[in-house]
């Protein structure tokens, strides 16, 4: 049967989408549209719709006419062979149209794939992110772990070292200064031409070559003999106990303390006499 001047839609044989009675392909699934000719019937055959009587496709689910479901259709008698498709009234050559719903669901899915792409590139970049913190942390840790290491060994080393007895080597250039003995000796930086022959450290004689240079004024002097002074201080108790034998650490410990009382009392003298005679001045 074939369609009349009246028909302005048909319908997907297999998905029952109305398109234009035109139509060369269906706007929602692309599948071909065309009514059947009874009278040059398909090579499958024909069944009939059951609401409208129209032939269609044995294989079609949807009524090209009506849309109707034709799961209860029933098979008619082929007059006669042919290929209906190609002498359907409504066939146009040129291929399957796209409409406007195909192009949005198109963008759609396109849009949808970017989002994929999107959303994966973000997890990639979150994983990475958290990988650099992971390795920042380890790196942290195992920085700590080593400065813990290093204290340690230290503490063990100091350890060590103060439960090592003193050795009494001093008299030689070899000798080194036992722990207890270092520090600052106030005798060599306040009393250092009297202290060092005294200590056998004879280069404590220079300070008073600096207080008694004679092209120079009486403040250069003095900064000159404090500089020295300050020298003897940080150096005296390692120049004194290489420069003589002593009896024991402690022995040593002792002359050194009883040095720095006799230069505070000299000093102390000497500062009270300057300040008498500046005053009778």
């Amino acid at each position: 049967m074939a369609p009349d001047e009246e028909t302005t839609q048909l319908f997907c044989a297999h998905c029952g989408t109305a398109n234009e009675a035109d139509a060369y392909s269906c706007d929602r699934c692309g599948e071909r549209i065309y009514l059947p000719d009874p009278m040059q019937p398909p090579p499958l055959g024909l069944a009939e719709c059951p609401k409208c009587l129209v032939a269609n496709e044995t294989r079609a689910t949807y009524c090209v006419k009506c849309g109707s479901s034709m799961a209860n259709a029933a098979r008619i008698s082929v007059l006669s062979g042919g290929d209906a498709a190609r002498q359907a009234p409504h066939s146009r050559p040129g291929g399957i149209r796209i409409s406007s719903r195909s192009r949005e669901e198109s963008a759609q899915s396109q849009a949808e794939a970017r989002e994929r792409v999107i959303e994966q590139r973000r997890a990639e970049q979150r994983e990475r992110e958290r990988q650099a913190a992971e390795r920042g942390a380890r790196m942290e840790t195992e920085r700590a772990d080593r400065e813990r290491a290093r204290e340690m060994a230290q503490e063990r080393q100091r350890e060590q070292s103060d439960s090592e007895p003193e050795t009494n080597d001093s008299g030689t250039r070899s000798a080194r200064l036992p722990r207890s003995a270092r520090g600052w000796n106030t005798a060599a930086f306040l009393l250092g031409p009297v202290w060092g022959p005294a200590n056998g450290v004879w280069l404590g004689v220079i300070g008073l070559v600096f207080l008694f240079l004679p092209f120079l004024d009486i403040p250069t002097r003095m900064i000159l003999y404090l500089a020295f002074g300050a020298l003897l201080g940080l150096k005296g108790n390692e120049m004194a106990w290489k420069a003589r034998r002593w009896n024991s650490v402690e022995h040593f410990k002792r002359i050194q303390q009883a040095w720095m009382m006799f230069a505070l009392v000299v000093n102390i003298i000497l500062l009270i006499g300057v300040a008498v005679l500046a005053t009778n001045n």
